[in-house]
């Protein structure tokens, strides 16, 4: 039995949501109030790209300093040890004006009391990070092991509330914690503002709302679309931080738009499917009467009926003194089958190595050859042609050939960025960019195909326990620019072993581009067993 068949609201509203369509003015302004949100977050899960990045220093030499505390003098070549710390011995007493690198012993080094940075844009300067470079990747760490605990507590308010508690209220926790952490005064305190910025904001709640808001074949366009929005809007954050270099201020020009967010309380809707889901028909009938009445969609008589049906039911249950809204299943009673556990690990595997990958690549933008913040914009932009070649093929070619292609290659691009010569860094920066470009369509493939094979009823809460155990794929992710410092490239070169993971788990997985979102647990079951389509509408 299909997942249509078992369930006839299921049934009846992928027709009406075909009907109403994808992309009137109601959807329109949907997707324009979540790119918003979703841009800013997306620019504020990676401030640390730039706000810790690394700076060039050198050993503070004070018998050789000029007044003017200049980065670039005729010695500091002798003195720019950045690795290690340590700097040459003068073999004479000097003065600023006739130190010359004949001056230092090469063969005899002391340990750095201070040091010159070349500027003081970074958190690494203004905190004097720089002999001490695990402090500085343990901000990106932090912020990932915040993400553990955001998107399961995000999932199991947003399964257990509903996909506007999430949507609003998450910006509003990251915009607050970025602007204090604007502000901190050392370097702990913003160590510990990082965790609960994290903590507290985030979550997937938008790409949820995106899936259950239009009918199953327009599922994936739509939130490709969503995505490609919010991938425009994150790809500004080069170009701020560009012209706003000072980590401060580029921090306030960042969390401070997200307070806007407030104002979707009233802009907003509820999911339509969470509302039936919990048997809170009337709220849902009405969002769905003010769609059509936005859309200027006249509904067919069977839509209507259908309409009536739900409200007329709803009406029985209260005169009858049934409660209003039906208890939800527990996770726990949901955990109880084993092919809902299986997949959890499976999509589990396939988020470690994807987000290892994605975050990997974008930190590590700042190190490939070129402009530091055009790598990071142009990082951002290849999502937008990957999503329209998502659009194209999930639907066509179904999810898992996909996505083990997108793999592979992705693991190929990767090997072959790390070992192309320094001589035509175009080529490696090519490379890197189609290996970013295939673990952008991977991801994003990955977390549709997570959200299609669970139920409604507990699909955030187990889509983001399978995302919060693929987090710490994230939490390793910062730690890898140190690589470079035992082989040029070779970050890259575990991209492309890390690639090779999700190209493989994704097999076991059902292929779920031709069914219904499931309802209930048992149809989410089902879908190993009968990949059937479901195209009805209610005409």
């Amino acid at each position: 039995m299909s997942a249509s068949a078992s369930s006839p609201e299921q049934f009846n509203l992928d027709g009406i949501l075909s009907e109403l369509g994808s992309y009137g003015k109601y959807q329109l302004l949907l997707l324009l109030l979540l790119a918003f949100r979703d841009s800013f977050l997306n620019m504020c899960n990676f401030n640390y790209v730039f706000t810790a990045a690394e700076v060039p220093f050198r050993c503070d030499i004070p018998e050789c300093e000029s007044s003017l505390g200049s980065f670039n003098q005729s010695w500091s070549i002798l003195a720019d040890t950045n690795s290690t710390c340590q700097r040459p011995v003068l073999a004479t007493n000097v003065t600023s004006m006739t130190c010359s690198p004949e001056m230092f012993l090469s063969n005899r080094t002391v340990p750095c009391e201070h040091v010159v940075y070349e500027d003081y844009n970074s958190i690494v300067a203004e905190f004097d990070l720089g002999c001490q470079p695990w402090k500085r990747t343990l901000i990106g760490t932090v912020h990932n092991l915040g993400l553990l605990v955001s998107f399961i507590v995000s999932g199991f308010i947003s399964d257990r509330y509903g996909r506007k508690v999430i949507i609003v209220g998450t910006p509003l926790m990251v915009g607050v914690a970025g602007l204090l952490k604007s502000i901190a005064a050392d370097y702990w305190t913003l160590l510990v503002l990082e965790f609960l910025e994290t903590a507290l904001g985030y979550g997937n709640a938008s790409m949820v709302l995106s899936l259950e808001s239009v009918s199953q074949n327009n599922r994936v366009a739509f939130s490709c679309i969503s995505d490609i929005l919010s991938s425009l809007g994150g790809a500004f954050f080069g170009l701020i931080a560009w012209k706003i270099p000072y980590w401060r201020h580029m921090m306030r020009a960042i969390y401070a738009p997200l307070l806007i967010v407030v104002f979707y309380i009233f802009l907003v809707d509820e999911g339509v499917r969470w509302l039936l889901a919990n048997n809170r028909k009337h709220e849902a009938v009405r969002v769905l009467n003010k769609v059509a009445k936005i859309n200027n969609i006249t509904l067919s008589s069977k839509a209507r009926d259908m309409l009536m049906m739900i409200t007329e039911e709803q009406n029985k249950a209260e005169e009858a003194g049934k409660p209003q809204h039906q208890e939800t299943p527990r996770i726990l009673s949901v955990l109880r089958s084993k092919k809902i556990v299986l997949r959890i690990t499976i999509i589990a595997g396939c988020f470690f190595c994807c987000m290892f990958v994605y975050s990997g690549t974008i930190i590590n933008s700042a190190n490939i050859s070129g402009n530091k913040y055009l790598n990071y914009s142009a990082l951002l932009l290849v999502a937008v042609p990957t999503r329209i070649v998502t659009a194209l093929t999930l639907t066509r070619f179904g999810r898992k050939t996909p996505i083990c292609v997108a793999y592979c290659l992705c693991a190929v691009f990767f090997m072959t960025s790390a070992f192309v010569p320094k001589t035509i860094w175009w080529a490696s920066v090519m490379f890197y960019m189609a290996g970013k470009m295939c673990s952008s369509y991977g991801i994003f493939s990955i977390s549709v195909v997570a959200m299609e094979v669970f139920p409604t009823v507990t699909r955030n809460s187990l889509t983001n326990i399978a995302n919060t155990v693929g987090r710490l794929g994230s939490v390793l992710a910062p730690q890898t620019p140190l690589l470079e410092q035992y082989m040029p490239g070779l970050p890259s070169v575990v991209f492309a072993v890390a690639a090779l993971g999700p190209a493989v788990l994704a097999l076991c997985l059902p292929d779920t581009s031709r069914t219904a979102l499931p309802e209930r647990v048992a149809d989410a079951e089902q879908m190993d067993e009968e990949p059937a389509t479901n195209n009805a509408a209610p005409a």
